[in-house]
């Protein structure tokens, strides 16, 4: 097992050893997105901010099926920029096998690429090695569905070797767009001089949180990522130094945890292994990543819910 960067202690505060009830969450998270102005559906409970309370919700997409879970119309982000993706998904007969096609629009740069995959198998919740054509060759390593509720998919794409993120939302569920500045470096994580970034989201489906908490050991400045999720309550943490990080490129600054088992605050579960956590680069208020737990790999989408630092 890989070791967390960093020196890893007992950040207090956990949910897990006082949390509250689920009905007191959903009150606390549909406060602050209300609070914040966004993510408003129609005057419904705002969805993301329910299904990070870990409360069921009437956009629920709900547990996957197979890969026809795919087919639909879906608005999103790409790195930041707002983006829709159509989907649909034939079946090959005779076989079981399916034909997946694909139309993406950058809608921030007004370019449209279309592509396809063929030979999926039925139980594909991720398809992998996605090429698109259009104005360029886009490449998607993977796009994946969410487990737990399948009007999230997440992503990353490779456009000239640079990763960029991308989270796109049933267009019947769709949260509205959160315009923000795009993201400058490390200190946008939690806030400057010391504060804290609040991120509510999905961890594969299941309502999740992200805190980024910046603090003071002495003179050496310290960021500790607590990940959580809310439904199982189950939480992970892992600690960065300023001074290590200060080292680091832009793009890996955007990426912090790839690679990194997050330790659980109770002994007894497991840690959670981090493929990727991305910020997007064109707007520092989205971050997309993937986990790797048992089945398989896992989604993660997070909507920033605390102001970046000016």
């Amino acid at each position: 097992m890989q070791n967390v960067p960093g020196e890893l202690g007992e950040p207090g505060g956990s949910m897990m050893h006082r949390s509250m009830s689920r009905r007191t969450a959903l009150r606390s998270a549909v406060g602050g997105a209300l609070a914040a102005g966004g993510l408003t559906l129609g005057g419904t409970v705002p969805a993301a901010a329910a299904a990070a309370a870990g409360a069921p919700t009437t956009a629920a997409g709900g547990v996957f099926r197979d890969v026809r879970d795919f087919h639909g119309s879906w608005e999103g982000v790409y790195d930041g920029r707002r983006a829709r993706l159509t989907i649909a998904v034939a079946q090959e007969p005779p076989a079981m096998l399916a034909t997946v096609y694909f139309t993406f629009t950058d809608l921030g740069r007004d370019e449209t690429y279309t592509g396809s995959r063929r030979n999926v198998p039925p139980g594909t919740r991720a398809i992998a090695a996605i090429t698109l054509g259009g104005p360029a060759l886009l490449s998607w390593p993977t796009l994946l569905i969410h487990t737990r509720d399948t009007d999230i998919l997440s992503g990353t794409a490779d456009p000239g070797g640079r990763r960029h993120p991308m989270v796109f939302y049933r267009s019947t569920a769709a949260p509205s767009p959160v315009p923000n500045r795009p993201f400058r470096g490390f200190e946008d994580w939690c806030g400057l001089p010391v504060g804290q970034g609040r991120y509510l989201g999905s961890l594969d489906g299941r309502g999740a949180r992200l805190d980024v908490d910046c603090s003071y050991a002495g003179s050496e400045r310290r960021m500790t990522f607590r990940l959580g999720d809310l439904e199982r309550r189950i939480e992970w943490y892992t600690r960065l130094t300023e001074s290590d990080v200060r080292r680091w490129s832009y793009d890996r600054q955007r990426n912090p945890l790839a690679g990194v088992w997050m330790k659980p605050y109770w002994e007894r579960q497991e840690p959670l292994w981090i493929d990727s956590l991305y910020w997007h680069g064109h707007n520092a208020a989205y971050v997309t990543g993937e986990s790797t737990r048992q089945g398989g790999p896992c989604g993660m989408s997070f909507i920033r819910r605390t102001p970046l630092p000016g």
